[in-house]
């Protein structure tokens, strides 16, 4: 069972579908969005993905029209989501929120084991040079084996990274489409919303999520508990009340809200 949830097919009813997705007023509300498969579509490889024109200059509307109350919530490095977004100047939650840049300065949330993060990422590392399908994509605080192009060894690539996780005191495993990340337990997308959220802009309004992956599930549950709205990009099953089917879905989406 473990191997299925972990690929999204979860125990129990997929929560309905609602495409009419109420939003609440701009002007009480705040914009989390994750990265990849939410503002941009999925590529073949990390390094792959392509961000259309379209994305930085709505970053841009939304910025001014919510003043400044948009955070970007990603599974990639800062350093990553600097280089796709460059004109993008505000917070970026990075690394799950092992990483934040707030107001231009990269922190990381709190110490983590770097002599530990070395040799995860030299086991997956040596592990994925035995099958030249996998990649591996090294962060500052973890590691992810992606099998998007080996999607039949997605068992095999649980296994050992299940096992390596458990071995491994302070990190856990985290699922993610066609991927699997090691990564520190303590750190998690909701974690870092709910302090970003204690803070100005965004205390006290609504939070508007959307994301896309099994990692973004836990910010959706946050988004739903705050009376905010929770968007789930894509079928997998998810928390979340509301659903788009694909980046340019939601863009035009949150656009005609925005405008």
């Amino acid at each position: 069972m473990l191997y299925y949830q972990m690929m999204g097919f979860m125990e129990g009813d997929r929560p309905r579908a609602d495409y009419d997705l109420p939003l609440p007023p701009p002007d009480t509300a705040s914009l989390f969005l994750d990265f990849d498969g939410t503002l941009v579509d999925i590529a073949d490889r990390p390094d792959g993905v392509v961000v259309p024109p379209l994305v930085p200059a709505f970053l841009e509307m939304a910025q001014k029209r919510l003043a400044g109350r948009v955070a970007i919530v990603s599974g990639r490095s800062v350093a990553q989501l600097e280089a796709f977004l460059p004109d993008f100047d505000g917070p970026l939650i990075g690394s799950h929120g092992a990483e934040r840049r707030i107001a231009g300065e990269t922190t990381q949330a709190r110490e983590f084991d770097a002599d530990r993060i070395d040799v995860l990422q030299r086991m997956v590392t040596d592990f994925a040079s035995l099958h030249p399908a996998f990649l591996v994509e090294t962060k500052p605080t973890g590691v992810v084996l992606h099998y998007r192009q080996a999607q039949e060894q997605g068992a095999l690539a649980l296994r050992f990274m299940d096992s390596i996780a458990a071995a491994a005191d302070g990190f856990r495993l985290q699922p993610a489409l066609c991927a699997y990340e090691i990564k520190p337990d303590s750190v998690g997308k909701d974690i870092a919303l709910a302090d970003l959220f204690d803070t100005a802009p965004f205390a006290g309004t609504t939070p508007v999520y959307a994301g896309d992956d099994l990692t973004d599930e836990p910010a959706l549950a946050w988004a739903a508990d705050q009376g905010g709205a929770a968007i789930k990009v894509g079928e997998a099953d998810t928390v979340a009340a509301h659903r788009l089917p694909s980046p340019q879905a939601l863009l035009d989406r949150l656009g005609a809200w925005l405008a």
